[in-house]
């Protein structure tokens, strides 16, 4: 068995509502092993709204970690034609191939597009699913593949409204929020998050990580990044309740960007996207 990070599994790219071009998946999941038994895989819906088929191909997993123990044919780049008017679903085990049967794997996705497309991916906890056949059954979030010009990107504070952490949860927590961001040009992005929109000083815990406020990490090229933020510093004494909070970064290139907030009662997510801010 041989796990490890792919830096460049195919060849091409893809998007969200746009022209012909590169749209880009923050998160793709293919049988992830989450918490708690879940099982994380994500099928893609691609939608031709013109008047003219368009073909829609695979270039890029960005890593993300892939594991795999029987490779079945080396990954190659696959394409899918969408007729006029029309939305075809890309399926589990269509990608699984496509990516040369792993395991799971866990990353962003980037496609290519000849015309105009609107590409969302529909991300499903399987755990205890029977049965799922061509669509997959569970829990699930839509995440939408943003085209270049819908990216976050620099010039501007972008905010992810509504998240939720629960600290002092005095046992497991109920909910939990988790950033994706996935960088497919060929310079790193430097991302800082900060609690306000003016980047006032203050804690958070990121993946586990007690970090101060602006925080900076890199997504490197062509890569991506999953990280958990929770609510840091000195709290009070007592259990307390589930908090809606924002959290606003800024980036230094082009990154598709969204959260992920998971009620853990259920398992069941929600996705959060970005919003530019306004002086």
């Amino acid at each position: 068995m041989r796990a490890r990070a792919i830096v460049g599994l195919l060849l091409v790219g893809s998007a969200g509502v746009a022209a012909a071009g590169e749209l880009v998946l923050p998160v793709f999941a293919l049988r992830w092993p989450g918490k708690d038994g879940n099982r994380w895989s994500s099928e893609v819906y691609l939608t031709n709204p013109g008047g003219k088929a368009v073909r829609v191909g695979t270039g890029r997993f960005l890593p993300g970690i892939v594991q795999v123990v029987h490779a079945c044919l080396p990954p190659v780049p696959a394409w899918r034609e969408v007729p006029p008017h029309t939305t075809v679903v890309w399926s589990l085990e269509q990608f699984s191939l496509d990516l040369g049967c792993p395991e799971f794997a866990l990353g962003g996705l980037a496609f290519e597009a000849d015309g105009e497309v609107r590409i969302i991916a529909r991300v499903v906890n399987e755990r205890g699913a029977e049965g799922s056949g061509p669509i997959l059954a569970g829990y699930g979030q839509e995440v939408p593949a943003p085209g270049y010009a819908e990216r976050a990107g620099p010039g501007a504070v972008w905010q992810l409204p509504g998240l939720v952490w629960h600290p002092n949860a005095c046992g497991p927590p109920r909910f939990e929020s988790y950033l994706y961001l996935a960088n497919p040009g060929d310079v790193a992005a430097e991302v800082t998050l900060m609690q306000s929109p003016d980047g006032r000083e203050g804690t958070l815990v990121v993946s586990g990580q007690t970090v101060q406020t602006p925080f900076t990490f890199t997504v490197p090229a062509q890569g991506w990044r999953q990280l958990r933020v929770e609510l840091g510093g000195i709290l009070p004494a007592v259990c307390m309740q589930p908090q809606v909070v924002d959290l606003f970064f800024t980036t230094s290139a082009g990154v598709a960007a969204c959260a992920a907030v998971v009620d853990r009662s259920s398992q069941d997510p929600w996705t959060v996207l970005p919003v530019r801010t306004a002086p």
